[in-house]
């Protein structure tokens, strides 16, 4: 059996999920609007005992039932209750349950001695390869810790119906428990497989590798493509535009391969630098309201679009179900094909008053005349707040097309707020995955004589800087306008790497009061941690800015 690649199939049509659960309440904890309490159950037998998987169970105050809600959190973080009450608000039970293993004092799921490899802290290669088998991996246990909670949940006497939410590492977990589990719909959130490709640019040259035996077997049976068409309920699907850790360019493949008479929907979020905007939970609830709650919602079917070549000029043909009342559509480009976790992407919006026949739009795809290749995805939001997208497509524009020039001036506050995002910051999230009102949202302000600016409490980033028709000629500089109402300290950091981890730094001082003022700067200007300066602006990938309070940025240009 030793390196033998198993599928969904053969990997478990073994497994045992049927054993005696014994549970155990822990003492009850009150919370606002629900009460919470600490649960541990049985899990899997192996050659050293059953797994004991613990959980925290929340159930809304006032009610004898209602339907619930699993949650797999990303592996290695807590049970963030931001998360857990929105749904509690909504009428719905809340399992949060533990894979994760040991990690620190607190209460967790406890792994057999055999299986030590499940404790996320010490997976090491059981979490990144299949040596062996996938059965011998973290993803089988954790798998295994979700088909007993989903089975623990859905046995309740006060539960109505079930359904899951899975973060990043959590929503691959569900791809492989929704083909047997008795769950009645999953959000996959951050997650949709090709893990095995990993770093692995989708649109670029190196995008066709060959695997090992080994990365075979991992692919087979551990990402979550493989699983696509074995679900059997409801699911959707969100992901974040520059996400470092899920590449979001191969999503859609996976959607694809969802059995096509399951109900799914997929979304992305375009401008939280890597986290899922808060619009989003107008989907999940809709989602769930549908499928836990059995109300009558529209849910959109899958949306397309074509592209075609007119005269030179590039058009792009959206078609939307046509079933729904459109409230908001457009599209989604970028020039930049090659780096999925640093791209700028341009949003043009469409009147959905002059909607065509059956839902149909077309919008002018206005790219930079030099570049030769394009991404595009499309979006629409119904009348109901139900938000979907299309896939990401690449498309060749060849040597000769009509479009915008090159431009020195990379960002006016006359695009709104189109080319900045908000500097992505952990702490200011929800669960490590959701954007946060009160941290990342972006804001346009007055400044002086009534002209706006771009500005956030915790930074904004634009990767316009690395974009073909915006980046800079070698020797340029670099120019910008600021405005503070109160002294401030603003610094700008210029990144070369897509991670954010190289950068080269200036801090400038702006006077509080009176008009904006005007900074410029050479790429000698901007020093490593280490002391060096920036050879060129040239090759950057991204241009950050961290101000002290509303620090007003406008007029980005190279000199």
């Amino acid at each position: 059996m030793a390196n033998m690649i198993l599928t969904p199939i053969t990997l478990w049509k073994d497994f045992d999920d049927s054993l005696p659960l014994n549970e155990e309440f822990l003492p009850e904890e009150e919370r606002e609007g629900a009460v919470m309490r600490g649960v541990y159950f049985l899990g899997r037998q192996t050659d050293y005992g059953r797994v004991k998987i613990y959980g925290r169970y929340y159930t809304p105050l006032g009610l004898e039932s209602f339907p619930a809600v699993l949650i797999l959190f990303e592996a290695g973080f807590p049970c963030d209750e931001k998360l857990v009450m929105h749904f509690i608000k909504k009428g719905y039970a809340v399992l949060g349950v533990d894979y994760s293993g040991e990690l620190g004092d607190g209460r967790h799921t406890i792994y057999p001695r055999d299986i030590d490899y499940a404790n996320y802290a010490r997976a090491g290669r059981a979490m990144q390869y299949v040596d062996n088998t996938a059965r011998e991996t973290s993803w089988y246990e954790w798998t295994g810790v979700a088909r007993y909670a989903a089975r623990w949940l859905k046995e309740r006497p006060e539960v109505t119906a079930a359904g899951a939410v899975g973060l990043r590492t959590g929503g691959e977990i569900l791809w492989k428990i929704a083909p047997y589990a008795p769950i009645d719909c999953f959000i996959s959130i951050g997650a949709a497989g090709w893990l095995a490709y990993r770093d692995i640019e989708k649109f670029s040259e190196n995008g066709n590798v060959v695997f090992s035996e080994e990365r075979h077997r991992f692919i087979a049976g551990i990402d979550s493509q493989s699983y696509a068409p074995y679900v059997k309920c409801p699911v959707m699907m969100l992901c974040a535009i520059n996400d470092k850790k899920c590449n979001y360019d191969r999503v859609y493949d996976t959607f694809q391969q969802i059995n096509p008479e399951v109900e799914k929907a997929i979304l992305y979020s375009a401008h939280g630098n890597g986290l899922i905007g808060r619009h989003s939970f107008v989907n999940i609830d809709l989602f769930l309201d549908k499928f836990l709650k059995k109300h009558s919602v529209f849910l959109s079917k899958p949306v397309s679009f074509s592209v075609a070549n007119e005269n030179g000029s590039f058009k792009v043909r959206a078609a939307y179900d046509p079933m729904g009342k459109v409230a908001e559509c457009g599209i989604f480009y970028t020039e930049n094909t090659a780096t999925f976790k640093a791209r700028d992407w341009t949003r043009k919006l469409g009147d959905a008053r002059m909607m065509g026949k059956d839902n149909t739009f077309v919008f002018p795809l206005d790219v930079y005349e030099g570049s030769e290749k394009a991404l595009v995805y499309t979006f629409v939001r119904y009348s109901n707040g139900f938000s979907v997208t299309s896939k990401i497509q690449e498309i060749n524009l060849g040597e000769h097309h009509k479009g915008c020039m090159k431009s020195r001036i990379f960002y006016t506050s006359e695009q709104g707020t189109i080319g900045f995002a908000a500097f992505r910051r952990r702490a200011g999230s929800i669960a490590d995955c959701f954007s946060d009102s009160d941290h990342v949202d972006l804001e346009l302000l007055p400044g002086y004589g009534g002209i706006p600016g771009v500005t956030t409490r915790t930074g904004i980033i634009t990767y316009r800087v690395s974009e073909p028709r915006f980046e800079p000629s070698e020797g340029a500089s670099f120019r910008f306008d600021a405005w503070s109402e109160k002294d401030a300290v603003l610094k700008v950091v210029f990144y070369s790497d897509v991670e954010e981890e190289t950068g080269y730094t200036e801090t400038f001082f702006v006077q509080g009061g009176g008009k904006w003022k005007s900074f410029l700067a050479d790429a000698a200007d901007f020093k490593s941690d280490r002391g060096a300066s920036l050879a060129s602006f040239r090759g950057t990938v991204s241009v950050v800015f961290q101000g002290e309070g509303d620090v007003l940025i406008n007029n980005l240009l190279w000199l």
